[in-house]
C-alpha cells in the first residue's frame, strides 16, 4: 500500500511539476473545451465566453447599419490604460501618450472587426441555428446526428477562435506598447498584470493573477503538485487522497467512458465501459484514504503520535474532568 501511495503520488507530482516548467504554454482550456458526455456543459461554462458571443456583438447605428463591435475588449483596454497610469505614476506626457496608444489600438480593433464583419455575421447566424437545432434535438437522438452536431460545434469554435486569437494578439501588443512608454525606474516595479478582456476579469483582484483562465491554470498546477508531494512524503495523506480522487472524478466526467458518447475515444487508448484507467486510479485513492498509509513510512506517523495523540489525550482528560464536576454538582 505504501508503494501504491508513492506511485500515485509520483504521477500527480510529475504532472504538476511539468505544468510549472511549461507554465507559459500550459492551459487547461483545451482540455475543458473537449469535454464530452452529459457533464460537458458544466466544463464548457468554466471557459469564459467559449463561443465568443459576448466578445463579438452586433449593433445597429442610428441610420440602421449593422456593425460588429467588441465592448469587452475596448473597456478592458481603456481600464488597462488607466491602471498603467495610476500604478506607474505616469507624468502628463506619458499619460497622454498612453491614452493615444489606447485610442490607436481600439481603432485598429474596430477596423479589424469591420474587415471581417461579413464572416463574423455569418458565424453568429450559424451559431444561432446550431444552438436552436441542438436544443430541439432529443437527448437520445441517433448516433449519426450527435456526431454531426459535434463536428459542427468544433468547426464553429475553430472558426471563432481564429478571430479571437488575432484580437488577443492585438491586446498583448497593446500591453507591450504601454510598457515601452515607461522609464527604467518605472519598469523596475515589474509588469502590471491586467486582464485584456472583460470576460476574463476576476470578481476580486488578485495581485499575481490577472484572468479567470490564469487562476484555473494555477489552481490545477499547484493542486496536483501539492497532492503528489503529500502522497510521496505521507503527509496529510487522507486529505491528499481525497483531493486526488476528486480531481480524477472531474477527469472522468469530462471524458465520459461510454460507447454512445460522441466523439468516440480513439481505439489506441483502449476500450472502456465507464471504468477506465482514471476511474481505477480514483478508486485506488479512495481505498488509500480509508487506510492509515501515511503512518506507514510517512510523516503522518510523527503528526499522529506527537500531535494528534497528545491533543486527543488532553481533550479526553478535559472532557472527563468536566463530566466529573457535573456529576458532583
Amino acid at each position: 500500500m505504501v508503494l501504491l501511495r508513492i506511485t500515485i503520488g509520483w504521477h500527480f507530482l510529475y504532472e504538476g511539476v511539468w505544468k510549472i516548467a511549461n507554465r507559459d504554454t500550459f492551459s487547461a482550456e483545451p482540455f475543458l473545451t473537449q469535454a464530452k458526455g452529459p457533464f460537458a456543459p458544466i466544463f464548457f461554462a468554466m471557459v469564459p465566453d467559449l463561443d465568443g458571443k459576448a466578445r463579438l456583438q452586433v449593433v445597429k447605428d442610428k441610420d440602421g447599419r449593422v456593425r460588429v463591435v467588441s465592448p469587452p475588449y475596448e473597456i478592458a483596454w481603456e481600464r488597462a490604460c488607466d491602471d498603467f497610469i495610476r500604478y506607474y505614476n505616469m507624468d502628463d506626457k506619458q499619460s497622454k501618450a498612453a491614452r493615444e496608444t489606447c485610442e490607436r489600438f481600439v481603432t485598429g480593433l474596430q477596423n479589424y472587426l469591420a474587415e471581417n464583419q461579413e464572416a463574423i455575421l455569418g458565424y453568429l447566424a450559424s451559431l444561432k441555428r446550431f444552438e436552436e437545432e441542438e436544443k430541439a434535438s432529443p437527448n437520445n437522438g441517433a448516433h449519426f446526428q450527435r456526431e454531426r452536431l459535434w463536428e459542427r460545434q468544433q468547426k464553429l469554435r475553430a472558426e471563432v477562435a481564429g478571430w479571437l486569437r488575432q484580437i488577443d494578439a492585438m491586446g498583448e501588443a497593446y500591453q507591450r506598447a504601454l510598457w515601452d512608454l515607461l522609464t527604467e525606474e518605472q519598469k523596475a516595479k515589474g509588469m502590471l498584470k491586467v486582464p485584456l478582456c472583460e470576460t476574463q476579469r476576476l470578481p476580486v483582484r488578485i495581485p499575481w493573477i490577472a484572468t479567470r483562465s490564469e487562476l484555473l491554470n494555477v489552481v490545477v498546477t499547484y493542486s496536483l503538485t501539492a497532492i503528489g508531494l503529500c502522497l510521496i512524503l505521507g503527509f496529510f495523506t487522507r486529505l491528499a487522497n481525497l483531493g486526488g480522487a476528486l480531481f480524477l472524478a472531474f477527469v472522468v466526467m469530462t471524458q465520459w467512458p461510454w460507447p454512445t458518447v460522441v466523439p468516440k475515444t480513439p481505439e489506441i487508448v483502449g476500450h472502456a465501459l465507464f471504468v477506465d484507467k482514471n476511474f481505477v486510479e480514483m478508486m485506488a485513492m479512495l481505498a488509500l484514504a480509508a487506510l492509515p498509509v501515511g503512518r506507514w513510512a510517512g510523516l503522518d506517523y510523527f503528526l499522529y503520535h506527537y500531535v494528534c495523540v497528545p491533543l486527543r489525550q488532553r481533550w479526553g482528560c478535559c472532557c472527563c474532568s468536566k463530566a466529573a464536576e457535573q456529576k458532583k454538582g
